[in-house]
């Protein structure tokens, strides 16, 4: 078993990227892959906007709207991290998504208070990441009421949050331990810092191997940005070795001159590169969900301006023909790559591993440039919204009103 880890960060509201990596950080902590989400929804962001219930969100883009527009006003958005080892989670009782609901709420207490945020002026939201090594808490806040920006937060304040977590938490822990070290007093009432840290010493002998992995994991990686997390563990080396042996097979349907261009290319190698695309997204479910999310993002601008289903249905196809479009292009980039190589060096010694790599790096990219052009696409969503002021355009009220305006003689 290790000891909790805590982590505690903000940017600066006056940065002018500030507001912008606030609503994709929420969009990450919502629904990258080990996120554990709601039944029906696509993401998995839970919490409070006010005192009462805790809140399934409708969506996560509602608390990434509000999470922005608080950046724009000067507040503070706190992210946050809590973690325990796989372990240690199931010993506590960790053992459903309902489980570690309970569990923030129970504790938010302690993050507002160690921030000195009055609880009635709390809002924060939070998400389940069940990796296997890991599983843990992303949770943002704010004080709603807050009037003067902050620029800095003392590393003590992180540092009591996880001490007052881990006192807490491990309470019967920490009795047991001192039951051990005969420092029992009356059920200790009072556990102090140094309880803590003799008990957090106690728990890194035990298995000093897997904290240290799980405190490198938080230092290094706290998911500031959904177009930044780690994406290796989203494909698999069978599926490399796969798409490099169907790049070197694509590779030898081209034409042999003339500028490599999807619009440019023979109806013959079209087919084959359109196949290509097609087994990506059949073969890797995280790119065929970013797809689908860019070409939604893209159909919500669409109902802004026309509300005819005919329409709609026909800008779906284009949109979805649009992203597939986007991945041949990138794929032919790399097989340009590929062709400046064979012509660089006549030697063909493990031109396969090159080959690999060229795939592996091909699958990173084509899930990062999906990643920012769904995120792009659903701020452009609620700018437009926000303009517009959630309404209809005038044109599509008018193909709304010409479709029903026969419905109530009919009745």
């Amino acid at each position: 078993m290790s000891a909790l880890i805590y982590k505690q960060r903000f940017f600066h509201p006056n940065h002018p990227k500030t507001a912008v990596s606030n609503y994709v950080h929420i969009g990450y902590i919502a629904t990258r892959p080990g996120a554990v989400k709601h039944p029906n929804k696509s993401h998995g962001l839970f919490g409070k906007m006010k005192p009462g219930a805790l809140k399934a969100f409708d969506s996560w883009q509602e608390v990434a709207r509000i999470a922005r527009q608080i950046s724009r006003e000067g507040k503070n958005m706190y992210r946050s991290v809590i973690s325990f080892q796989t372990e240690t989670a199931l010993e506590l009782g960790l053992t459903d998504f309902s489980d570690w609901q309970h569990y923030i709420e129970q504790h938010i207490a302690t993050l507002s208070t160690q921030n000195q945020i009055k609880i009635e002026n709390l809002c924060w939201a939070a998400a389940f990441h069940n990796e296997r090594d890991h599983p843990h808490l992303h949770v943002v806040f704010w004080d709603k009421s807050q009037s003067v920006i902050k620029n800095f937060t003392h590393p003590e304040i992180p540092n009591r949050i996880r001490k007052q977590l881990i006192k807490d938490t491990f309470a019967y822990k920490i009795k047991e331990f001192c039951a051990l070290r005969d420092e029992a007093k009356s059920g200790i009432t009072k556990v102090t810092d140094r309880i803590v840290d003799d008990f957090e010493a106690y728990l890194k002998q035990l298995n000093p191997k897997a904290f240290r992995a799980t405190q490198r994991r938080f230092e290094h990686e706290d998911g500031d940005s959904l177009l930044r997390f780690p994406k290796h563990h989203l494909i698999e080396s069978s599926s490399v070795k796969h798409l490099a042996s169907r790049l070197f097979e694509l590779r030898r349907h081209l034409p042999p001159t003339g500028r490599l261009a999807y619009q440019l290319l023979p109806q013959e190698s079209k087919m084959y590169l359109d196949e290509l695309v097609q087994e990506l997204l059949h073969d890797n479910r995280y790119l065929a969900e970013l797809v689908n999310d860019y070409v939604q993002a893209k159909l919500e601008l669409a109902r802004l301006y026309t509300s005819d289903p005919d329409r709609l249905e026909k800008q779906h196809g284009n949109y979805q023909a649009e992203a597939e479009k986007r991945m041949a292009n990138r794929i032919l980039s790399t097989l340009r790559t590929m062709i400046k190589m064979e012509k660089e060096s006549a030697i063909a010694i493990r031109q396969a591993d090159r080959h690999q790599a060229l795939a592996e790096q091909l699958l990173l990219e084509l899930l990062t440039m999906m990643e920012g052009l769904a995120m792009r696409t659903q701020m452009d969503v609620d700018d437009k919204i926000s303009v517009m002021g959630g309404e209809l355009s005038k044109q599509a009220k008018k193909e709304w009103l010409l479709r029903h305006k026969d419905r109530g003689m009919e009745r």
